[in-house]
């Protein structure tokens, strides 16, 4: 009989408000080891403020965030702003000290190689494709215990995508994913986290039955809607 996976993160009973309606009310999920999660919703349905709640970047208004000692979270930022005379090589490294640099040292040549980005070129004379592989790159390096992509493909040709999805099938930690590109969550994914209507939804399976699945939830809150009017 297999061990369950350990809990890395789970939060519980989360309410978010920006404006007098809340974003989320009695959100709850966790994220175990070795998950691979799909997080799919509409645009405005709150997928950045879960992942913010995630890194604990956003402050909730109630319920519980709770992290697992030692657990190291990394994000793949759609935003990254270039320090003047910062190399590629620099940037990857900023948050990776001491003895870890010489552990990690010779991941940096393979990912920049398979993203096709010059690890000594200046970061502010990088296109913003170029940045955003740049960014890739750091967030894979850094080998977080839980790694967030926000749209990893965009800029990305199809060899690049074929090389990153084998290394994140391969990742030993866990990931959660944002992305249109359909085909890739399909490959990457072993469980949904669906926003809709400020609600999450869960899926055990991953993006390549989610069609199948959330059409599936909305017949069966149309049926239970209508029993409910024929019962008044």
């Amino acid at each position: 009989m297999c061990a369950a996976p350990n809990l890395l993160l789970s939060v519980r009973d989360a309410v978010v408000r920006y404006t007098e309606k809340p974003v989320f009310e009695d959100l709850s999920f966790n994220i175990h080891d070795h998950a691979r999660i799909a997080l799919v919703g509409k645009n405005g349905a709150g997928k950045s403020t879960l992942i913010n709640i995630i890194t604990g970047a956003q402050d909730m208004d109630d319920g519980e965030r709770w992290q697992a000692p030692g657990v190291t979270i990394g994000y793949l930022r759609q935003d990254i702003v270039p320090k003047s005379g910062e190399r590629v090589f620099d940037y990857i490294f900023s948050e990776i000290k001491g003895e870890e640099r010489e552990l990690h040292a010779y991941k940096v040549d393979i990912i920049t190689d398979a993203l096709q980005i010059d690890p000594q070129a200046e970061m502010t004379k990088l296109s913003g494709g170029q940045l955003r592989r740049a960014g890739l790159a750091r967030a894979l390096v850094e080998e977080p215990d839980i790694l967030l992509l926000d749209e990893p493909t965009n800029h990305l040709d199809l060899e690049a995508i074929e090389w990153l999805e084998e290394y994140l099938n391969n990742y030993r930690g866990s990931l959660l994913c944002v992305s249109h590109d359909r085909s890739f969550l399909s490959n990457i994914t072993t469980q949904d986290f669906w926003l809709d209507r400020g609600a999450l939804k869960v899926s055990p399976q991953g993006f390549k039955f989610f069609d199948e699945w959330s059409t599936m939830l909305l017949e069966q809150e149309e049926r239970e809607l209508r029993n409910r009017k024929q019962s008044v």
